[in-house]
């Protein structure tokens, strides 16, 4: 009779157990897999722009919850820089920011965008541009476009 209880005990654990674990995952985001992760940073020169003299770099990571960003800009400003990932190129950019990035401030910047992978970025034409200040948003001083390796 023990036996027979502690098996019944067991199964039920086992079927609360995986009814658990199934409305965990209906719930939760799936983690990004190593398919969909490049294993490889990306470095995206940023280009002086309007004769600011304001250059740098963004690196893009695949991270486990999202696209990181990390710009870095030399020299660094004395004033917060708007910055952002637009669509189109350097040449012919969205002015309408598809993903935000945090103000670049003492010419440094890191922003975990949710969701984003390298890979999905390089299936369309982006670009990383960064602005003179908050009060001068329509002057670029710096951008880079986003490209797939060759």
């Amino acid at each position: 009779m023990l036996k027979l209880v502690s098996t019944a005990l067991l199964g039920g654990s086992l079927i609360l157990g995986g009814t658990l674990i199934l409305a965990a995952t209906a719930e939760s985001p799936a983690p990004m897999t190593n398919t969909m992760m490049k294993k490889e940073p990306m470095q995206i020169k940023l280009v002086a722009q309007n004769n600011s003299g304001e250059a740098g770099t963004a690196t893009l990571m695949d991270g486990e919850k999202g696209l990181i960003v990390k710009v870095h800009m030399t020299p660094a400003s004395d004033v917060d820089q708007p910055a952002h990932i637009h669509k189109g190129t350097c040449d012919k950019l969205d002015p309408k920011p598809t993903y935000p990035l945090k103000t670049v401030h003492d010419g440094e910047s890191e922003t975990t965008i949710p969701d984003v992978t390298i890979a999905e970025l390089e299936k369309a034409p982006f670009a990383i541009n960064v602005h003179k200040s908050t009060k001068e948003i329509p002057v670029y001083v710096s951008c880079g476009n986003i490209v797939a390796p060759k």
